[in-house]
């Protein structure tokens, strides 16, 4: 590791040792400049939530949707209780009008079959209307009392009526045949109904929890202890239900038995079908809550399509901020749950919930499908800002690698052309005018100003042999007061040449001729006038 750290180390040194193109550096500059602004954009939109609204949103919905159900599963259960603590009242008014007509007390309603047939003959009518009018899927009544106390079972065993619905469907969940699931069979006969396959002539107490306990309790009135059962199996049936357990209660408190209604897991199902959305299949759940536990298999689950749920988990529940994950340990479940009221002095402190489950599998692939699109919106946005920032580099550099192609030519810019970029332009004009200076320094004249010494070397030809002797002179840097003794001629004679040499060379003084004859010097052109 400590030499590819090495090895890193000596290539990036070498790296800033290389010469990088203005285009390419340029283009760098802006690519790291998109790189942090867009990083700081990912940043403020992940600081602002952009990023968690899916699971903002999922909130939301489940919340409403919880709120929903909990309001259903609330309003149909306060229904049931009280439709149930009516079927207790009428019960217990009836009960005790046969046993006062009688004289007798219940207890001596032991090993009497035919008093058990009447007891159970005035309550069949009551629990029939209660099952025809209550939501529900069946309704019974139990007495505190049994046929035969000499069985083995006779102390959890009691005589009552259980009717059910059966052939029960999702076209028609609450209207399907009634059959008679659990009382003496005289009375089926005589109402024309059919016996449930697994009949039995009396309950087992010991398969409803908190039964025995409920009936063996004083109480005043029935609305002061019920509760419904965690979910049972129906003794011999596949299936399983929870029971709502209320009082029969006599006036001198004494409690005669126990009566209520029966939501079954297979109609609960029927009843709370999967809401499909675009996060998952939504399963409805009505389940105890015990130390952070959601107890399904003591409680009843909606339609599980979509889902790998079975009823039978234990689900660990884990808090978190939009919403909690529910562990079976081999699958998650995302969703919410809320505490709901639906027993009154129940024996076992737990608690009761709503919840609204979706599998975690499928709420990822949502999130991962979103992901993707964000993934490829951003790609795409950082692609066309790059290629942004390559035109725009290149376009900015453009005029700067031309006029330095011109410069690398010898070709400088002409006076008035503009690149387009003050500082090029700056640049031009200072090369421009050293250019020209060293020009001048190296003999080098205008084209227009070469042009007249051109013909200012062209017109020496018109001169005579003596005129050319009198212009050698002040090439040498004679005086005209030095030219007669050095001509052996006259003044008068001098001017005369000079008028001619001035109007054969074009110039109109002496001094004129002298500039001529130093930018001819400076020019290294000189020997040219001989």
């Amino acid at each position: 590791m400590l030499n590819k750290f090495r090895e890193l180390r000596a290539l990036n040194a070498f790296a800033k040792k290389q010469s990088v193109g203005m285009q390419r550096k340029l283009m760098l500059y802006w690519v790291s400049m998109i790189l942090v602004v867009f990083a700081a954009v990912i940043l403020l939109l992940s600081i602002a939530g952009a990023f968690s609204q899916n699971d903002e949103q999922l909130h939301e919905v489940m919340e409403l949707q919880l709120k929903n159900t909990q309001d259903s599963l609330a309003s149909r259960l306060d229904r049931l209780t009280a439709q149930s603590l009516n079927l207790s009242k009428e019960l217990s008014r009836e009960i005790e009008g046969e046993l006062v007509r009688e004289g007798i007390s219940l207890q001596e309603v032991n090993d009497d079959p035919e008093r058990l047939l009447k007891l159970q003959q005035i309550m069949y009518p009551l629990v029939n209307t209660t099952l025809q009018t209550a939501n529900c899927n069946g309704a019974y009544a139990i007495l505190n009392a049994t046929a035969n106390t000499t069985l083995e079972v006779a102390d959890h065993s009691r005589s009552g009526i259980h009717l059910r619905y059966t052939n029960l469907s999702a076209s028609n969940p609450v209207a399907p045949t009634v059959v008679y699931f659990r009382g003496i069979p005289d009375i089926a006969r005589q109402k024309d109904l059919e016996l449930h396959n697994r009949w039995n002539l009396e309950f087992d107490t010991d398969q409803i929890p908190g039964c025995r306990e409920l009936m063996d309790t004083p109480l005043d009135r029935p609305a002061q202890r019920y509760f419904w059962s965690r979910r049972i199996d129906l003794k011999d049936t596949w299936e399983s239900a929870i029971l709502l357990c209320v009082p029969i209660v006599g006036s001198d408190g004494s409690v005669y038995g126990v009566c209520g209604v029966e939501l079954s897991a297979l109609y609960f199902q029927l009843s709370y079908p999967a809401a499909e959305g675009q996060f998952g299949s939504a399963v409805t759940v009505l389940a105890p809550i015990q130390d952070s536990r959601l107890l399904l298999s003591d409680g009843l689950v909606g339609s599980v399509n979509g889902t790998y749920l079975d009823g039978q988990e234990t689900l660990a529940i884990h808090q978190g901020r939009y919403y909690n994950e529910y562990d079976t340990g081999a699958e998650r479940y995302i969703g919410l749950h809320q505490t709901i009221s639906i027993s009154k002095g129940e024996a076992e402190d737990t608690a009761w919930a709503a919840a609204i489950l979706i599998p975690q599998d499928s709420y990822a692939a949502y999130t991962a499908e979103i992901q993707k699109t964000w993934i490829i919106a951003a790609l795409g946005l950082l692609v066309v800002l790059l290629a942004l920032s390559f035109f725009l580099a290149r376009r900015f550099v453009r005029p700067i690698t031309d006029s330095l192609k011109r410069f690398q030519q010898e070709e400088l810019p002409e006076q008035g052309l503009s690149s387009g970029i003050s500082e090029v332009d700056e640049l031009a004009e200072f090369l421009n005018a050293r250019a020209r200076n060293q020009r001048l320094e190296q003999g080098e004249l205008p084209p227009n100003v070469a042009e007249l010494f051109d013909q200012f070397v062209a017109r020496k030809d018109l001169l005579t042999e003596a005129e050319r002797n009198i212009l050698r002179y002040y090439i040498d840097g004679r005086e005209i007061a030095d030219i007669p003794d050095l001509a052996f001629i006259s003044m008068s004679t001098v001017r005369k040449h000079n008028r001619s040499i001035y109007e054969k060379l074009g110039v109109a003084s002496r001094d004129e001729l002298m500039l001529y004859i130093d930018l001819l010097r400076r020019c290294g052109r000189l020997q040219e006038l001989f």
